[in-house]
């Protein structure tokens, strides 16, 4: 009987191979390998809905077993929701595995006795007094927790800086400047950080504020000329976290006292947390030595996350908000989404009112016309129209090459390779070309004149059209959009 947990982290690092590294934190985050026994392969997930992602990839899995000497004939996954339980030690350490980021929390720390959150009231601010000094602080949401932040490839160098800040603030990435559009997980990192590190130091002095906060602060201070006690008040703060840092652009004296406060903070080993929605070298700051200060310790993106790991933020929120939604809802909801997790939020809550104020159940099209009422989904039109008939399933094939990908679209058309990538413009062969182009473009990454050329000559434009039409397509036509993904679906691309 091999050791279960180190043959475990190697197959999922094989894994990741193929899937992505995002991927496989994101839906293995909370899994283990049961058994090896009686030919059968058993995994145990926290989530119904890792299980079904699992299970989709159950063959490459057993492929990857036999590679390790392991021959198993099959996969059974169960569910078993003790295994979010952070006591639990069977479980990958994927920070670890992959981040190689130790998830030591110093336990022998006499700061760290009493591991009890620390109860706030629901409300905007609190106040928290340190000594003779009252300090201000936004209110934190006890709903944000690291462990609660859905990770994908595109933001989990951005999680993983900040467990290491929440385990050990003060250290080594100081400070922490993240930075990202509206809507991508930077507030919810930050409060994050903030209940953690009162979670496992219940006496540090954690200070969160917005900059437009701080900002009035510093005013009020100027004009009762009491600059130089706010300056010695902060100098108390265990952890600083200024949220939207942007907004310190065109303010001046602000800047400069900032400044100060910035290296009093910092020669004093405290923990500062900002962020932003552009790089430090992007502010718009008349203090340049302010930038380079920022860029001091560690700076991680936010990017948005592509469709998986949105379908995956869709059903934590789902089980957040106590709501059953279907699958195909889920994962048209998901799709479309394509600009800010919080609008992903809002649907799920709307149509949850739906399903509770109107007993119906939600249709796809009745979604849509929840999200052309979005103004980033504009495009997405309230008259849905269906009818075509998705092709039958194929076997899974793998896609390295944009060859690779043209040749499973011919399959699944039943069309010819040579007609797709040729110069007819009959309507039979155009609609896979199209599709062929559009995937291209979305999973090789290649440029529009490079796949012209790949497809007889064409000049880019033709290109760009034929993907913006079935990009149309997919957010008009929930069957369209069913086919495409039915087809993504029976691919791995390399």
């Amino acid at each position: 009987m091999p050791d279960l947990l180190p043959l475990w982290e190697e197959i999922l690092l094989d894994l990741s191979k193929s899937i992505s590294k995002g991927k496989v934190m994101t839906w293995f985050l909370h899994s283990t390998l049961q058994s090896v026994e009686n030919n059968t392969v058993t995994i145990a997930t926290s989530r119904e809905f890792y299980k079904e992602f699992i299970i989709k990839h159950k063959d490459e899995i057993l492929q990857l077993f036999k590679i390790k000497d392991v021959n198993m004939s099959t996969v059974t996954v169960v569910v078993d929701g003790s295994l979010e339980n952070e006591n639990k030690n069977n479980t990958v350490d994927m920070k670890k595995l992959f981040l190689h980021i130790s998830g030591n929390t110093n336990k022998n720390s006499s700061d760290d006795k009493n591991h009890t959150v620390r109860k706030l009231p629901k409300q905007s601010s609190v106040q928290i007094k340190k000594g003779k000094e009252t300090f201000v602080s936004k209110m934190l949401d006890q709903s944000f927790s690291l462990r609660n932040f859905v990770v994908g490839e595109e933001t989990q160098l951005a999680h993983a800086a900040s467990q290491a800040v929440a385990t050990k603030p003060g250290g080594a990435y100081n400070p922490l400047f993240l930075y990202g559009t509206v809507g991508l997980g930077k507030t919810h990192l930050l409060q994050a950080i903030a209940n953690e590190i009162l979670r496992k130091f219940p006496n540090k002095l954690v200070v969160y504020l917005t900059t437009e906060n701080f900002i009035a602060e510093v005013v009020e201070a100027i004009q009762k000329r009491k600059m130089e006690h706010v300056r010695k008040k902060y100098r108390l703060v265990d952890v600083f976290i200024l949220d939207d840092i942007q907004f310190l652009a065109g303010k001046d004296r602000t800047q400069e006292i900032f400044f100060h406060l910035f290296n009093d903070l910092y020669n004093g080993k405290k923990q500062m947390i900002f962020s932003s929605d552009r790089p430090p070298a992007e502010l718009e700051l008349t203090e340049d030595r302010l930038k380079s200060r920022f860029s001091m310790g560690m700076i991680a993106d936010l990017q948005f996350p592509d469709f998986e790991t949105r379908l995956a933020i869709a059903k934590v929120k789902c089980l957040e908000a106590n709501v059953l939604i279907a699958d195909d809802i889920l994962n048209f909801i998901a799709y479309n989404i394509q600009s800010s997790i919080r609008e992903l939020k809002g649907i799920i809550l709307q149509v949850k009112a739906v399903i509770e104020l109107t007993g119906n159940t939600p249709t796809i099209e009745s979604v849509s016309k929840m999200l052309q009422k979005l103004n980033t989904h504009a495009d997405i039109k309230q008259n849905i129209m269906g009818g075509s008939i998705a092709p039958p399933a194929i076997e899974q094939h793998k896609i390295k090459t944009m060859e690779d990908i043209v040749h499973a679209v011919c399959e699944y058309y039943h069309t010819e390779y040579e007609e797709v990538i040729g110069q007819k413009r009959s309507r039979v062969f155009m609609r896979p070309r199209q599709v062929a182009m559009f995937l291209i473009k979305k999973h090789m990454h290649s440029s529009l004149q490079s796949i012209g050329d790949f497809f007889s000559g064409r000049d880019h434009t033709s290109v760009l059209h034929a993907t913006r039409k079935v990009e149309k397509e997919m957010k008009e036509k929930p069957d369209f959009w069913k086919e495409i993904k039915k087809f993504e679906d029976s691919c791995v691309f390399m």
